[in-house]
């Protein structure tokens, strides 16, 4: 084989690798938007069709978090247990401060994740009160960069990313880890301190794109 052939046979394995690693899911395109930067506007429309704006509250100077959903996920169920109730007891804890709290749902549509009657009834069983906005095009999730349910963003008062990663340090779906890094992130936030682990390894199921 000459100089020229193997060159290109050398080319379409790389290709051939390439396609195959995409694939198996080993290749995992960087996030959009990055700690310290200002986080991405959106518009979403919850379970019964109003609409929110991120904008609108960080402009209030609101703190956001954004916790990606799916009523089907083992690894969020773990947190909405009556025995565990993760997520709603850090929203209770941090109810008189000026926070608020939205889930994204990024299924796809026609997925059965992103079902309305579905999410209303986990809503309702899970005693979630706080918006379940629904993306079933994936463009909020995309531009995001996020992968897994749950995962996890703070965005501070002044529209900036503060926090992306997981909710905690157990990566199972059986029960919470000793470290809520969310909770954490808060509370140094309201302090007026630098959250001092602002990126976390997220763990979780796949988002349905």
């Amino acid at each position: 084989m000459n100089q020229k052939k193997r060159c290109f046979a050398g080319v379409l394995v790389l290709i051939g690798l390439g396609i195959a690693m995409l694939g198996a899911g080993r290749v995992v395109a960087e996030p959009k938007v990055q700690i310290g930067q200002p986080a991405p506007d959106f518009t979403l429309t919850d379970l019964d069709g109003k609409k929110y704006t991120l904008s609108d509250y960080t402009a209030k100077g609101q703190v956001v978090v954004l916790e990606w959903f799916s009523p089907l996920c083992p690894f969020v169920k773990k947190h909405y247990r009556e025995d565990t109730g993760t997520m709603l007891t850090i929203e209770k804890d941090f109810k008189d401060q000026s926070i608020v709290w939205f889930r994204i749902n990024s299924s796809r549509d026609g997925h059965r994740a992103s079902d309305l009657e579905l999410n209303k009834q986990m809503a309702e069983k899970w005693n979630i009160t706080s918006p379940i906005l629904m993306d079933p095009k994936g463009i909020t999730g995309r531009i995001y960069g996020a992968k897994r349910t749950p995962e996890m963003y703070i965005i501070d008062a002044a529209g900036t990313l503060v926090y992306h990663g997981a909710i905690d340090n157990r990566a199972d779906a059986q029960s919470p880890g000793e470290i809520n890094y969310v909770r954490n992130g808060l509370d140094e936030l309201l302090a007026g301190k630098e959250i001092s682990k602002p990126s976390t390894r997220v763990y979780g199921c796949t988002i349905k794109y």
